[in-house]
């Protein structure tokens, strides 16, 4: 008997043919196995994968293949049509850090074997103003940056162009005056970064904090104060399992419910690697308001 009785296979059709096919190929089989009904939806345009999204208020589980991008644009639209099904991710994208945060494999076919017959997981979700966010939202350098990146570097050279980006914009940052509130406490900050984190993958860099964790409740904050030298030693040594962030100079941390950050001027803000906030900003996590499919432990 299968698993599921109802499937849809989601493609953003941004890929070349070629690949796609090479990517069903791998996939399908493993998928179909465990689904009663498997149905293949290929988009070629924004508007029809959001249209595809909506039309999903049926399905026990729901397939995406993609990036980090196509889960933020999905999640929009679901949470508008007010019923999710269990998500499949598939990782298609360029860095796929939501995937990585859910321990999913990076090789598609390894992927689909492994969700298909993996758990299903109550994951947090945020809600930033009328929006939401699976992974992160950021303010300063990492919306420059992902602003900066030169698309035919990003084409050539996949994720290696974000840390291009990242590099030319922390040359030129400046620090910027903030007010940061924390579950009612207000803190008066001056950073060059603030990440506010439900994953704990940004950019392929896996931040090995026990405190994130996006079946927690909780939302954590990481501000980085200066665009130094040593600034940058404090921001990858958070890749080292012994460093305790509390200790470093230049970076601060705070884990929180409810989010609100103001600038003295309107900021842009990156959403799951996606650009069109500003601030102030108010986010709030939703525990286990959505369902994934993951490898089993």
């Amino acid at each position: 008997m299968p698993r599921f009785k109802r499937a849809v296979l989601l493609l953003n059709g941004s890929a070349g043919q070629g690949s796609l096919e090479r990517a069903l190929a791998q996939i399908v089989p493993k998928l179909a196995t465990h689904c009663h009904q498997l149905k293949i939806i290929q988009t070629l345009t924004p508007l029809e994968f959001q249209q595809a999204c909506e039309n999903t208020y049926d399905t026990d589980v729901l397939f995406l293949m993609g990036g980090d991008g196509t889960l933020h644009t999905a999640i929009q639209v679901l949470e508008s049509v007010g019923r999710l099904p269990v998500i499949g991710l598939l990782p298609g994208g360029t860095c796929n850090d939501f995937a990585r945060t859910l321990n999913i494999p990076l090789v598609l076919e390894d992927a689909a074997t492994s969700i298909v017959t993996g758990e299903i997981a109550e994951i947090d979700i945020a809600k930033i103003n009328d929006n939401w966010f699976m992974n992160f939202a950021g303010v300063g350098l990492i919306a420059d940056a992902s602003e900066n990146i030169n698309p035919d570097l990003k084409n050539k050279y996949g994720k290696l162009s974000y840390y291009i980006s990242a590099l030319q914009s922390f040359k030129q940052s400046e620090p910027l005056s903030m007010t940061l509130e924390v579950d009612g406490t207000v803190y008066e900050e001056n950073a060059v970064l603030v990440l506010v984190m439900n994953g704990k993958s940004i950019g392929t860099h896996l931040f090995p904090l026990d405190t994130i964790d996006p079946q927690d409740g909780l939302l954590d904050i990481i501000l980085i104060q200066s665009s130094t030298i040593v600034a940058i030693r404090e921001w990858f040594s958070l890749s080292q399992p012994d460093i305790v962030p509390e200790d470093l100079k230049n970076v601060t941390h705070y884990t929180g419910k409810h989010i609100v950050i103001r600038t003295d001027e309107p900021k842009k803000v990156d959403t799951d690697g996606e650009i069109y906030l500003e601030t102030p900003i108010k986010i709030d996590i939703h525990p286990k308001k959505i369902r994934f499919l993951i490898p089993r432990k």
